[in-house]
């Protein structure tokens, strides 16, 4: 049994694509057409919709605005939740500083310019 085989096995949702991967029927050439004619479906569709999704997210920022000029009124679960999400934030934010400098603990100094 291939690893697509398998694959399809365990998630019975990808059974078409690994049939698909299995016994082919376009060229890469064609696929690779495909791919490019629905990247760019994908990025046109997303650009004209974009004032869509700002209407649609306009409400859910009145509902998180109301609930942050009102923190007396949070339940528990809103607070906790809040607090994951910023330990994520945060926790992102020192993975990303400690990639820039390379160094988990302060900067590497290296040899010092001599001026």
């Amino acid at each position: 049994m291939s690893f697509i085989s398998h694959l399809a096995t365990r998630f019975p949702a990808m059974a078409g694509t690994a049939k698909a991967i299995e016994k082919p029927t376009k060229s890469l050439d064609a696929l690779g057409s495909d791919i490019m004619h629905l990247r760019f479906q994908y990025w046109y569709r997303y650009l004209t919709t974009y004032g869509e999704t700002i209407a649609k997210a306009k409400p859910q920022f009145a509902s998180f605005k109301e609930k942050v000029m009102n923190p007396a009124e949070l339940t528990y679960r809103e607070v906790a939740v809040g607090a994951v999400c910023g330990l994520q934030v945060y926790g992102a934010f020192t993975v990303g500083t400690m990639l820039g400098r390379k160094s988990i603990i302060g900067y590497n100094e290296g040899k010092k310019a001599h001026h």
